[in-house]
């Protein structure tokens, strides 16, 4: 259950509001988006990296007409910030845990899962398995002891090769995004 309901919310996001946001925003078409930057997805997913996608994220995006400027900020910078996968496995992974241990998640609990996820996703870099080396920080931030944290780690592990290759693509979506957004502010005049 666990599996599908990670799968299911980064798919979501990156099937669903990344091309609407690059449609709607961008003015890049689905099929563009997607069609255009296939290649890096799938070599972020393939390598289990967005930073190893980085120079096939740049050809797809000068391939979509986006400004040099803009792919190079987003796709550069995005690999150590803009961590969307990262950010919501780890919020996802923190409550389906103190759920199983059976820890009460207060409204302050939650926050605080919240804010720990943003962080561990802007500062971790885009390297294989990243997530699961922050898990533990983000466990111990929503009040879990070492103990638990240490027991919660195993019930994860079988899953998360699995999780981290789509957790990478959803990564790669996310920086071709901020790339096209960036470059329709900065040429508000352009056409799609």
């Amino acid at each position: 259950l666990f599996l599908v309901v990670i799968l299911a919310g980064l798919l979501i996001h990156s099937l669903v509001y990344y091309p609407l946001a690059a449609w709607l925003v961008g003015r890049k078409a689905p099929r563009e988006y997607f069609g255009t930057g296939a290649d890096a997805v799938l070599t972020g997913f393939s390598a289990n990296s967005s930073l190893a996608a980085v120079p096939v994220t740049l050809r797809c995006l000068r391939d979509m007409k986006v400004a040099e400027a803009s792919a190079r900020v987003s796709a550069c910078i995005g690999t150590n910030l803009n961590n969307d996968g990262i950010i919501l496995y780890e919020a996802m992974a923190t409550v389906f845990l103190c759920q199983a241990f059976g820890y009460d998640l207060s409204f302050a609990h939650q926050v605080t899962i919240v804010l720990a996820s943003v962080m561990a996703g802007v500062g971790i870099a885009g390297v294989p398995e990243a997530g699961l080396i922050v898990l533990p920080l983000v466990l111990a931030a929503a009040g879990l002891s070492e103990v638990a944290v240490a027991a919660a780690i195993p019930l994860i592990v079988p899953v998360d090769w699995i999780i981290a290759r789509v957790r990478s693509g959803v990564n790669v979506l996310s920086d071709m995004l901020v790339a096209i957004l960036l470059d329709r502010f900065e040429r508000p005049d352009r056409a799609a």
